[in-house]
């Protein structure tokens, strides 16, 4: 009995440490296993993540860079719109000369144009016309200049030198008295046909008027003041050959059309050439 009571708590203890060791053994591989496919799911979960995240990256670079690439086109075409110049508005303003004949109105006309004096006086018959281009700002201003010839037999075009004119320069000669006398019936006779053009009382030849006696300088400076006086208009002594106060008609003139100031210092002396009333 003994021997069989040893026999039998030999092999029971034996049996149940073995069973027990097996089930643990078990239990740790089970467990070890688990952690490993936790730990491979793990990495696998945040290599995932990391892809889709660099992913997202790349896709936001690429975003960036597709969105930096619009902006700098669009900046490029908004600097090519700015770079591109305005077109400038064209204004054209026609200008009437009147006056007797043989007192310069045409060779005024070609060296305000062409910047020449024709020394070789070539009589008008008719109508000249000549055209000068200035820029103001960013308006293109072309002069249209109208000459009448001052014979007579031309005052039937007179209308053609008128009608539609934005100034009108009454012209005389300073060292020929009548000339200047003349300018009355020029001036009725447009002032029927234009009522609104700004006139400018041109005296031409001042180069001759200061080979006048004093006396007659005096004369024609006070009759010249009180007819532009009456005109209201601006009167300038001019003289072609000489340059004197050609181009300042013009920026007189300017400045009277589009209603500018006109920064012209004023002469009104006796013996200088007169640059005043405007």
């Amino acid at each position: 009995m003994a021997s069989l009571a040893s026999t039998n708590d030999k092999s029971k203890p034996a049996s149940t440490t073995t069973t027990t060791t097996t089930t643990n053994e078990n239990v740790d591989t089970i467990t070890d296993s688990l952690k490993q496919q936790k730990l491979s799911s793990e990495d696998n979960k945040k290599k995932s993540n990391d892809d889709s995240s660099n992913n997202n990256n790349n896709n936001n670079n690429n975003n960036n860079n597709k969105n930096n690439s619009n902006s700098t086109n669009n900046k490029n075409n908004n600097t090519a719109v700015v770079a591109e110049k305005k077109p400038k508005r064209n204004v054209v303003v026609k200008v009437g000369m009147v006056g007797d004949a043989q007192i310069g109105k045409t060779t005024l006309m070609v060296k305000y144009v062409e910047g020449q004096f024709e020394e070789d006086y070539i009589e008008t018959l008719g109508v000249n016309f000549m055209e000068k281009s200035i820029t103001l700002k960013s308006t293109e201003v072309t002069f249209s200049i109208w000459d009448l010839g001052g014979q007579r037999e031309f005052a039937t075009m007179l209308p053609l030198v008128c009608n539609d004119a934005v100034a009108i320069l009454f012209m005389f000669d300073l060292s020929n008295k009548s000339t200047l006398s003349s300018v009355k019936e020029w001036y009725r006779q447009v002032r029927g046909l234009n009522k609104d053009a700004f006139a400018i009382l041109v005296g031409t030849k001042y180069d001759l008027y200061l080979k006048l006696s004093e006396k007659d300088q005096k004369e024609v400076t006070k009759q010249a003041k009180r007819y532009a006086k009456a005109m209201k208009a601006p009167l300038i002594f001019s003289s072609a050959s000489h340059s004197v106060n050609v181009n300042k008609i013009f920026k007189i003139l300017l400045a009277k059309v589009f209603g500018l100031k006109c920064n012209i210092p004023k002469i009104t002396k006796q013996g200088d050439p007169i640059c005043m009333g405007y």
